[in-house]
């Protein structure tokens, strides 16, 4: 059931009233509102590291409410209250926000980003990429402050073992998606039958059997206990998450100067730290999968024609995020 937006607000609103006694000595709130509820994710320790930072680095005049796990809602509800203000920092990845901000849809192309940490860190945070992005949150009231490192997006799949396309679409498969019509399209290229599910709403749709599969990367079907409900994880790498850090702009400007510096200095440390902790984890994360499922690593010649079903997405993203920002990202890609 989605959360009207009066809801959230309501919600937002018994949140900061019901803060602790220290609180009530804060000048400013910041609730930070995100569907992630295992805290060991490397996103949601960037979280805690920047809830700390800025409240240490602030003297205590900002406090940082948490609100994870969906408390808030799921990614529409989440994005409609940041961009109202009843939530100060609503983090999400790059493709559920895309509904509200079309330019985001840069990041819903298959098989185009960096498969290195590091050039990948610096395409999304750096440069004319970052540059076209905040741009397009601050045309919305928002402001942007990092991309981090969600990983790849891999397939897994409660009965089938999937190598190619046709695997898809011969056992009918029903596949998770976000409400987002370019992962519908994705997913309809490569014969399966896309279903949007809430995030939130997700591990209960695979244990029910509502759906045969989804598509995320290692660390959320491991914080999620995705691989209680799944047999197989296909590695197709095919969309990278963009977990961004969008903040409400109006609270911002409202800050003094130094408090600014302390939000932007915090966020910045908070970024770097958690690609570099993503980047250290991510064996260790398929290792632990591997304790539960069976993982197939596709060869060349079977991720070619993933490669091959998807290519003509590029168009639609055209037509939605604008040739602009897409050729953006592929003369960087090029450099």
């Amino acid at each position: 059931m989605k959360l009207t937006r009066s809801f959230v607000a309501a919600a937002a609103l018994a949140v900061a009233t019901a803060l602790p006694t220290i609180a009530s000595a804060a000048d400013y709130t910041m609730i930070m509102a995100h569907t992630l509820s295992d805290t060991k994710h490397p996103i949601y320790q960037a979280f805690l590291k920047l809830k700390k930072d800025i409240e240490e680095r602030s003297g205590g005049r900002i406090e940082v409410v948490d609100q994870g796990g969906g408390a808030l809602g799921g990614d529409r509800e989440i994005m409609e209250s940041t961009m109202f203000g009843d939530v100060q920092f609503g983090p999400m990845a790059s493709s559920g926000a895309t509904q509200f901000i079309p330019e985001l849809a840069v990041f819903d192309i298959p098989y185009v980003m960096p498969t290195d940490s590091e050039e990948r860190r610096a395409l999304t945070n750096e440069g004319p990429l970052a540059d076209a992005i905040a741009k397009a949150l601050e045309a919305k009231g928002l402001r942007f402050e990092g991309t981090m490192d969600g990983g790849f997006r891999n397939l897994t799949t409660s009965n089938t073992e999937v190598h190619t396309p046709k695997d898809i679409a011969d056992a009918g498969l029903r596949i998770r998606v976000q409400e987002n019509p370019i992962h519908i399209a994705i997913w309809k290229a490569l014969g399966a039958a896309p279903t949007p599910i809430s995030f939130p709403e997700l591990y209960g749709a695979l244990q029910q059997g509502v759906v045969d599969g989804q598509e995320n990367p290692y660390g959320h079907i491991l914080s999620q206990h995705f691989y209680e409900v799944q047999k197989y994880l296909m590695n197709t790498r095919h969309i990278f998450l963009a977990n961004l850090n969008i903040i409400n702009l109006a609270w911002y400007q409202d800050l003094p100067d130094d408090l600014k510096k302390v939000v932007d200095d915090s966020f910045k440390d908070a970024t770097d730290y958690q690609w570099q902790l993503q980047a250290e984890l991510e064996q260790g994360q398929r290792a632990e999968l591997a304790k539960h499922m069976t993982i197939v690593d596709l060869s060349p010649e079977e991720l070619k024609q993933f490669q091959e079903k998807t290519a003509d997405v590029i168009d639609m993203v055209r037509e939605k995020a604008g040739n602009e920002i897409v050729d953006t990202l592929m003369s960087q890609i090029k450099k």
